[in-house]
């Protein structure tokens, strides 16, 4: 059985080959999402992105798969945990994961504070379009 070394945590776990490096994470009791990503994520369908992970030897490894290829591209040096299913001994470094989620958190923030000025001017948009076509809403 394979061996999945996760460097940062310093946890190793023997897996079947073929399972998914999300699901040996999770079998270890790491983490491959960092801040708001644990939460908002595809849960495994390689659509978010956010499970980036450097991981090496490549021949250990899948090819890249399509998701990926959409997500971080043709030559990507990273790849997304749900995406590489292992066929060997690797060493998985989850640090691209953990910051892709600092800005996520950064990025929330910023949502959290915008998102009412923009609805106030969107409805202030729609008041003056109605009076200007003489309907007025009030």
């Amino acid at each position: 059985m394979p061996t999945v070394l996760f460097e940062a945590e310093n946890r190793k776990v023997e897996v079947p080959a073929g399972t998914t490096l999300r699901k040996a994470a999770k079998k270890a009791g790491v983490s491959v999402y960092g801040g708001v990503n644990k939460i908002v994520n595809c849960r495994g369908f390689g659509l978010c992105g956010t499970d980036k992970v450097t991981v090496a030897p490549a021949e250990c490894m899948n090819g890249m798969t399509f998701f990926e290829k959409l997500q971080l591209g043709e030559k990507a040096k990273e790849r997304l945990a749900c995406q590489v299913k292992i066929q060997g001994d690797i060493t998985v470094n989850t640090a691209p994961a953990m910051e892709y989620g600092q800005v996520m958190t950064e990025n929330f923030k910023f949502i959290g504070l915008a998102a009412p000025f923009a609805i106030l001017t969107l409805g202030a948009v729609i008041y003056m379009v109605f009076e200007m076509i003489g309907k007025p809403l009030f």
